[in-house]
């Protein structure tokens, strides 16, 4: 039969020679079979429409050339009792073969790397023949290895599977006999064919022995780009002589922006601008490297903008929630169901507890933080079980101190939860481990389907999915069952190749957003090749991204390749047919905008124009400029954004509301008028907002948008309702953002519960303040306690050790102690400590002759009566707090101690002089003021001290003299002053990667230079006179982080 070639433009041009091809094979009689193949789905239904509106289209079928062989042989396949092969069946083959007969491969045989690799290069080896291969493998031993794994690979397969190769032999064979099955094919016309496998070229000479056959062969004037396009009509017999093309660069502009963002935002704006030209929506394409990053920004904008577009979804199967949802599952053994990997199972909203009942996700967040847990099935039952045994001991003290009922609910709740929480982790628990790790395929997939229906939301819940989740939900259910099929290539895979096998099920894009035809096409390059448009927008023409940088195959490098003659395609042909794509592209629109990023901002890199951009700049210009010079060129055809800003200053036409409203402002700036007298912001409130904050932030004195707030109704130490500690208000001296942020918000920083290998120091402290509080306690209870002179006896010391050991063992059982050969010599230590104690105390009762009169005096917290502190101008601040410890001495005078298990260094400054050091230490004072109220002894003189009970047992204080006094009543009006009047500025530290972070200053974790620069710039600001009086030294230093309890009772 005669085979004809036709050459031609991408573009209308194409359109055209396609319509005259099929009016040609139907010779006048519109109900003559002609058969299209195209190079794409989407280039077909492309066609059709585009030839249907010339007078309407019958009997022409438009297909790719699998599509044909499918229709010719797939009733002879499927006969003969085989079904078509898939990536996961293939990965089960290769990943079995492999692991019996790899010898060269075989130290790598089990990475899930090799595997991958040896699927993608079996599926280009059954492209070649027997002779082909032997040439391939002779002579290296690492050919030979991947020959002969491809080959046994084959073996596995062939009985029961067949791939398209097989496909287009059968399909080869059945036209080159004259099957009555090619009658309905009729004339064919091969439509833009590019890179044509081995058995697809013998499924097309095939079909031109047997039909009339016309070829349609896209050129764009590269010899090395139209390689493909050769390969194919040489193959048919044809001889590969296009003319010269036309020049397609006469509406070519070029845009160089900042960051692949800003190329998004440009690419919809020119869209939008063309729009407004009267330009269909459906003639309009926006072409990108084919990344999911590319096309994730250019959904997000056109979203943005409100236009309708359609492509290739912008998500992967396992972001569905079905998709993370199973990959959750899956993954709980090998993570030891960790408290991370619980949460984020049960956080996506869509989990049920396995009775179809909804879960309390951030109740359940929070306890579980509360309660400590890492990881392990024991620690979740332990630590919850004692977590619940603390809540029903706090109600229980709540009940003692006659506190109101009310107050108990939340302690019965968080009891609740905790049994429930427990009940469904322990069934979550039973339901992922009841599997066999040496379960069959369909054992595992009907584990995995059955763990799904199990926690994912019923049916009847799911009424308001989106339609998208609901088909992700059908097809990961077709990937399970799809893998209970594997049992024939591999009996018992194992629990670790079911999940990698599952994973790379899920590693696809999701179906298509919207419909080809309804809005604007975003797809990659190889997508939008083929299409007839108006206007063509390309992103990513940046070296490194278009071309990309293609490493050489691992397992079939180039040099190997080449011995095929042009079987096995190299790096240099995949380039050529990319490049191929692009000017397909290009000549698809007689309109062409190319985008270039200069730069990404995100892995911090410059990038240069691509050389294929630079192609086109020569031949609109005549000349090739360097990749530095382009940004110089002054033509009307070449734009730069320097940035977001910047573009905004060129702005015709915005792509949403935001940035019309932002250029608006722009336009009233460059008028002279400042920024807060646009008209633009009495009508957009955000806007008005956001320029407040900036113009006002930038002024050197506070404003409610950095630190000073006029509000009235600001819960304030001295508003006579509010009961505060020591440390809240201290925590104010060291950063008045951070009180604000955690006292009046109510936000506090969660921090992950993990598994350190050693007790931290506010733990330790803890621990030594309970040991010491229930055995002073015990001795004024059992009256046993020395007179000043005695030593502790040895019973006291047995009672010591005793309860340490109760106390040490609760904290094990609350998971804070640690590693065990840490703990161990840790509790080791904290025990010679307290012993120590015993020695160090004979001494001080001794030496002041003062015995103990109280311990754990508590006041305002637990239903107890607050201490009431009045202040010179009448004012009252109510206080909680626990004093560790008060002893009476023979005279009458009362001692307070603070225990600390940290260094007594840091409270060096600590004097009768400087009490409080610049508002840092606050307990003191307030303990000695209170210890004289609870124990109605006003008149007694108080010396207030700290106990460093690991630190040499050294004791730092001072006694409560009227200047120490009148120091603290300073100091408490400083704060309530100030907070009163609304003054919470941030202070960060300059620096904060070394010590104790703030989570309220630097959030994020980027540090706090910003924030720390704003403090600079505002400090001097008269309304901060007081603070930094109060605050002195601590201007040019860091507070000192106390290593040791600093008890918060809030």
């Amino acid at each position: 039969m005669e085979t004809t070639f036709t050459f031609t433009q991408y573009g209308a041009a194409a359109t055209e020679a396609l319509a005259a091809a099929v009016n040609r094979a139907k010779a006048g009689d519109a109900l003559t079979p002609v058969t299209v193949i195209v190079p794409s789905n989407l280039v077909g239904v492309s066609a059709r429409r585009a030839l249907a509106t010339q007078g309407g289209l019958a009997a022409v079928r438009f297909d790719t050339l699998l599509g044909v062989a499918r229709l010719l042989a797939a009733p002879a396949l499927t006969d003969d009792s085989r079904i078509p092969v898939s990536d996961p069946v293939v990965a089960a083959a290769v990943r079995a073969t492999l692991a019996k007969s790899a010898d060269l491969l075989k130290p790598v045989a089990r990475h899930p790397a090799t595997e991958r690799a040896m699927v993608r290069v079996h599926r280009e080896l059954r492209e070649l023949d027997d002779e082909t291969l032997d040439a391939l493998s002779a002579g290296h031993r690492q050919a030979q290895e991947i020959v002969r794994i491809h080959r046994l690979t084959h073996q596995r397969l062939t009985t029961r599977y067949f791939d398209e190769v097989d496909l287009n032999h059968a399909a080869q064979s059945i036209a080159a006999s004259g099957h009555p099955a090619l009658e309905p094919l009729g004339s064919v016309v091969v439509y833009l064919p590019g890179q044509i496998t081995n058995s697809g070229l013998g499924l097309l000479t095939a079909l031109a022995n047997q039909n009339s056959l016309a070829v349609i062969a896209g050129y764009t004037g590269d010899p090395t780009a139209d390689q493909p396009a050769q390969l194919v009509v040489e193959h048919l017999g044809g001889a590969f002589t296009p003319p010269q093309p036309k020049p397609l660069t006469e509406q070519l502009s070029v845009c160089s922006l900042a960051d692949p963002d800003e190329e998004a935002r440009m690419a919809v704006r020119q869209i939008v601008a063309a729009a407004a030209q009267g330009t269909s929506f459906a003639r309009m394409a926006i072409a990108h490297p084919g990344t999911d990053h590319y096309a994730s920004l250019l959904h997000q904008h056109l979203r943005s903008a409100g236009l309708t577009f359609n492509g290739v979804a912008d998500r992967r199967l396992s972001e569905s929630i079905a998709g993370r949802t199973l990959l959750a599952l899956l993954e709980l053994s090998d993570q030891d169901f960790s408290r991370s990997a619980v949460m984020a199972l049960v956080s996506s909203g869509a989990i049920f507890d396995g009775d179809n009942q909804k879960i309390p996700s951030a109740q359940w967040e929070r306890l579980s933080r509360q309660a400590g847990i890492t990881s392990g099935l024991e620690q979740w039952e332990r630590r919850l079980n004692q977590y619940r045994a603390d809540q029903e001991q706090d109600k229980q003290n709540k009940e003692a101190a006659g506190s109101d009922p009310s107050t108990w609910s939340r302690f019965e709740e968080n009891t609740t939860q905790a049994k429930n929480l427990t009940t469904f982790v322990q069934r979550l628990a039973e339901a992922v481990n009841d599997i066999e790790p040496r379960s069959s395929w369909p054992e595992l997939a009907a584990w995995a389907e059955k763990l799904l229906k199990q926690y994912l939301a019923p049916a009847t819940e799911r009424p308001d999915w989106p339609e998208a989740e609901t088909e992700a939900l059908s097809q990961v259910t077709d990937l399970l069952r799809s893998l209970s099929r594997l049992h024939f290539i591999e009996a018992t895979p194992g629990l670790t190749t079911f999940y990698r096998a599952v994973s790379d099920g899920l590693d696809r894009g999701l179906d298509r957003s919207g419909r080809f035809g309804e809005g604007v096409l975003v797809g990659g390059l190889s997508v939008v090749a083929g299409l007839d448009l108006d206007l063509v927008i390309v992103v990513g023409l940046a070296e490194g991204i278009t071309p990309t940088r293609r490493r050489d195959d691992p397992l079939l490098p180039d040099v190997l390749r080449r011995s095929t003659n042009g079987s096995l395609p190299s790096r240099n042909e995949h380039q050529a047919q990319l490049h191929h794509n692009l000017l397909a592209v290009l000549a698809s629109a007689p309109q062409q905008v190319l985008i270039f990023p200069r730069g990404d901002l995100g892995a911090k890199t410059e990038l240069v124009p691509s050389r294929w951009l630079l192609d086109q700049v020569e031949a609109k210009t005549g000349t090739r400029p360097a990749p530095e010079d382009l940004e110089k060129t002054t033509s009307s055809w070449f734009q730069t954004f320097p940035s977001f800003v910047g573009s905004l200053h060129k702005l015709d036409f915005p792509l949403n509301h935001q940035e019309y409203a932002l250029a608006e402002l722009l336009r009233h700036q460059h008028t002279g008028g400042q920024l807060l007298t646009s008209s633009r912001l009495n009508t957009d409130q955000i806007l008005s907002r956001g320029a407040r904050l900036i113009s006002q932030r930038n002024l050197d004195t506070l404003t409610e948008f950095d630190g000073r707030l006029t509000s009235k109704n600001l819960p304030t130490p001295a508003d006579g309702s509010t009961i505060v500690s020591a440390t809240r208000l201290q925590s104010w001296v060291k950063c008045p953002y951070a009180y604000f942020v955690e006292h009046i918000l109510k936000v506090k920083a969660p921090l992950e519960p993990n598994d350190e290998e050693r007790i931290n120091p506010l733990d330790r402290g803890t621990l030594a303040h309970h040991i010491l509080e229930r055995f002073i306690k015990d001795g004024l209870e059992a009256g046993d306690l020395p007179v000043p002179g005695e030593v502790w006896n040895e019973q006291h010391r047995q009672r010591l050790h005793t309860l340490c050991q109760e106390e040490f063992t609760l904290l094990e059982d609350r998971g804070l102690a640690g590693q065990s050969l840490l703990w161990k010599m840790e509790s080791q230590h904290l025990l010679r400590a307290l012993e120590a104690f015993l020695i160090d105390d004979n001494l001080f009762r001794k030496s002041t002759g003062a015995t103990p009169l109280a311990a754990e005096l508590g006041f305002g917290i637990t239903g107890l009566t607050p201490y009431v502190h009045t202040l010179p101008d009448g004012r009252q601040i109510r206080f909680r707090g626990m004093i560790d410890r008060v002893d009476k001495t023979q005279d009458g005078h009362l001692i307070i101690s603070d225990y600390k298990t940290g260094q007594a260094s840091y409270y060096k400054k600590v004097t009768v002089q400087n009490p409080d050091v610049n508002g840092q230490y606050l307990q003191l004072p307030l303990y000695g003021l209170a210890a004289r109220a609870l124990l109605e002894l006003p008149e007694s003189n108080v010396h207030a001290q700290y106990w460093f009970l690991t630190d040499g047992g050294k004791l730092q204080g001072h006694p409560l003299t009227a200047e120490v006094l009148d120091r603290f009543d300073y100091v408490l009006g400083v704060i309530a002053n100030s907070i009163q009047s609304g003054l919470f500025p941030a202070r960060p530290d300059k620096d904060d990667r070394y010590g104790l972070p703030c989570h309220y200053c630097n959030p994020d974790g980027l540090g706090t230079t910003s924030s720390f620069d704003r403090w600079m710039h505002k400090k001097e600001d008269p309304a901060l006179d007081v603070y930094r009086s109060l605050i002195g030294d601590l201007e040019n230093e860091e507070i000192a982080a106390t290593v040791g309890l600093e008890k918060n009772h809030g």
